[in-house]
């Protein structure tokens, strides 16, 4: 991977910029997935769509390098997980489970939850830094960004099949309007008062 983005640095930072964001977008979405709140895992089993697009993530660099393999197998990966309900609770309760050990070594923790700690101190939520709220607004603005696509895509698709309706049947008119002229042209050619 990283061969990928130290050839395209110089040629195409761009490219080599969303490539690393997208990587990092799915890796977060993971991390969500195990360890997030059961909003988020309820928020992309309803917008599944958004992860399976990714599955099919080209690119390819100026040597001919897949650097698209690493996208392609974290959406693969999420959509898999996403789409088995008892291997998501499962992993989440493993994860839950390995992060309760980890807490119980440090001084302080609690057998509590942190949401029950949350929701019962009555108090506003913490507020959120600004690159936090920037992040959820950028992610707001792909999710619509998508959306829209979806929905253009299914628009230039029925766009195509109703121009496919209307070339058939224009080919369909102008068959029945040759053989109308065809006959026409056939009964004058043989009808002796058209001749005089």
């Amino acid at each position: 991977m990283e061969t990928c983005f130290q050839g395209n640095l110089n040629s195409d930072p761009i490219l080599s910029n969303v490539l690393s964001r997208f990587t990092q977008s799915l890796t977060v979405l993971d991390y969500l997935l195990h360890a997030g709140s059961e909003n988020v895992v309820l928020y992309f089993k309803d917008n599944l769509y958004i992860i399976k697009t990714l599955k099919e993530f080209q690119y390819v660099d100026e040597d001919g390098k897949d650097c698209g393999a690493n996208v392609r197998q974290k959406a693969k990966d999420i959509s898999n997980l996403l789409s088995d309900p008892s291997r998501l609770r499962e992993e989440r309760r493993s994860r839950a489970h390995m992060r309760d050990r980890m807490l119980r070594g440090t001084p302080g923790f609690e057998d509590e939850d942190e949401n029950v700690r949350r929701r019962s101190s009555g108090g506003p939520p913490p507020r959120k830094n600004r690159t936090a709220e920037k992040d959820e607004d950028d992610l707001r603005r792909a999710i619509e960004a998508s959306k829209r696509s979806h929905a253009e895509e299914q628009d230039r698709a029925a766009v195509d099949r109703d121009l496919e309706t209307a070339i058939r049947l224009s080919k369909e008119e102008e068959e029945k309007r040759n053989r109308a002229v065809e006959d026409s042209n056939a009964v004058a050619l043989f009808d002796d008062q058209a001749q005089l």
